[in-house]
């Protein structure tokens, strides 16, 4: 059931919805392969306060499309962290600190809620954030409004929090269609999905060294391309194993001769 905050965010975010004019329609869902440190790559800063619907204010604009490549040259490689903040967030900020490396997280809404303090520490230390949506739906199943109410409340959450918005979104599950690509661009947000899945989100029980070598080894499949994106998970009950797989899959880029950037709007790649 919906929380009464919930509930009047989600309200003015669908008013403000009903009154964009969409002129993509909508159609079948175009599913993702499953296969530097600035933070304004990805988030803008707000001077003073922030205005109700200001969605990707200071944000430069966006391409229509989704991408699965890092931008940069002659190798480069971005690491990536969905549906967080959660249990691990502090952990891997520390890793990522004690490595010296750029990172994007795509922050879900529900979840900035429940940690606000560390998306604030995200912002401090100027890591970028993304839209991941305001709690995690499949957007293709969702009415245009009901797509558009996800993605502004969503950057409602983090303006909130750290006076930023995010100037990229990745879809949840990988799963969109024109009207999300629409929306999101309105919103000036680059859309940015993966090309080197971990699927770390699986990792259970208490064999923790398994399943982070199993991680490192699907990470590492990232070095037969120029500019991987690599998925990863930050979720609000917490991936110890991704923790425990970081540093070896950090340390495996650095020595293949990648160098590590946050996701931008502009340029693409070829695997």
């Amino acid at each position: 059931m919906l929380t009464t905050r919930r509930t009047g965010r989600l309200a003015r975010a669908m008013v403000l919805a009903a009154g964009l004019s969409l002129t993509v329609p909508a159609a079948g869902c175009h599913s993702a392969p499953r296969p530097g440190r600035p933070a304004g790559h990805l988030v803008a800063v707000l001077p003073g306060r922030s205005v109700a619907g200001q969605d990707g204010a200071g944000c430069p604009a966006a391409p229509y499309g989704a991408r699965l490549y890092a931008p940069g040259s002659p190798k480069t490689v971005a690491l990536t962290f969905d549906d967080g903040p959660g249990r691990s967030t502090a952990a891997i900020l520390a890793i990522l600190a004690r490595y010296r490396v750029p990172a994007t997280f795509f922050n879900i809404g529900v979840a900035m809620a429940a940690r606000p303090w560390l998306v604030r520490e995200e912002a401090e230390r100027g890591y970028a954030m993304g839209n991941h949506t305001w709690d995690h739906p499949h957007m293709a199943a969702l009415s245009a409004a009901r797509q558009a109410a996800e993605l502004s409340q969503a950057s409602a959450e983090q303006r909130s929090i750290a006076e930023t918005v995010p100037c990229a979104f990745r879809p949840p599950y990988g799963e969109y269609n024109p009207t999300t690509l629409s929306l999101a661009r309105q919103r000036r947000m680059g859309v940015w999905l993966w090309s080197v899945d971990t699927l770390d989100w699986m990792a259970k029980g208490p064999g923790f060294s398994y399943w982070a070598q199993r991680i490192i080894r699907l990470a590492e499949q990232g070095g037969a391309l120029r500019h991987p994106i690599v998925l990863m998970h930050d979720g609000r009950r917490g991936n110890p194993a991704t923790v425990t797989a970081l540093p070896a899959i950090i340390q495996f880029f650095r020595s293949h001769g990648y160098r590590f950037v946050a996701l931008l709007h502009s340029g693409s790649h070829n695997a």
